[in-house]
């Protein structure tokens, strides 16, 4: 009784915990926008703007956008990564949290390259991000191409590697956004026509 207890909560904190973590993230952005500008807006225009720090969050993502898609921003995101890397107590949060984002950004080589059903002997078929192929060399001598696929389970960051026959591997027009989607509703926001390609 107390260890299904134990797993119901569980699986209701895990279930809830990425919501809560985004809305808080949210809202403490946007208060510390708020906040920060607020005594600059009142000193100058002698008004205060409540809601301010939506735009101004908004124009910071802009710049930060445009500043890192050259070369200096890049680096100088890289020395920013090092640092956060090398912290004691911040460096794992971080690091976590950039591998599941890193992961969903189809330019990165080593994230999630795209999403993709996996037909099974059965006839059915399960979904899940190919992170990458290889061939297997064989005691025998023999070649083997096979795919990796992440299967998540409940959410994004919860699954399983599967390794599979790339033969198997039904490529999609589904882009990853897509398929992040598809994961965190269980498949319920697949409307329609799926094609593949």
């Amino acid at each position: 009784m107390m260890k299904r207890l134990r797993n119901t909560l569980l699986t209701g904190l895990i279930a809830l915990l990425p919501l809560y973590l985004t809305v808080t993230l949210l809202v403490w952005l946007l208060k510390t926008m708020d906040a920060m500008f607020q005594p600059w807006i009142s000193t100058f225009f002698h008004v205060e703007i409540r809601g301010l720090g939506i735009l101004l969050t908004l124009a910071v993502i802009f710049f930060a956008g445009v500043v890192l898609s050259n070369v200096y921003g890049a680096w100088f995101l890289g020395r920013i990564d090092d640092l956060l890397e090398r912290l004691p107590i911040f460096k794992g949060i971080y690091r976590n949290f950039k591998r599941i984002i890193d992961s969903l950004n189809p330019n990165n080589p080593t994230g999630f390259k795209e999403f993709v059903l996996i037909e099974q002997s059965s006839g059915g078929y399960s979904a899940g991000f190919l992170t990458g192929a290889f061939r297997l060399v064989k005691a025998d001598g023999t070649l083997r191409d096979l795919a990796v696929v992440y299967i998540p389970s409940n959410h994004l960051y919860l699954g399983a590697i599967h390794i599979v026959d790339r033969s198997r591997i039904v490529r999609t027009a589904l882009t990853l956004q897509d398929g992040a989607t598809f994961a965190l509703s269980a498949g319920a926001s697949i409307k329609g026509d799926v094609r593949q390609i």
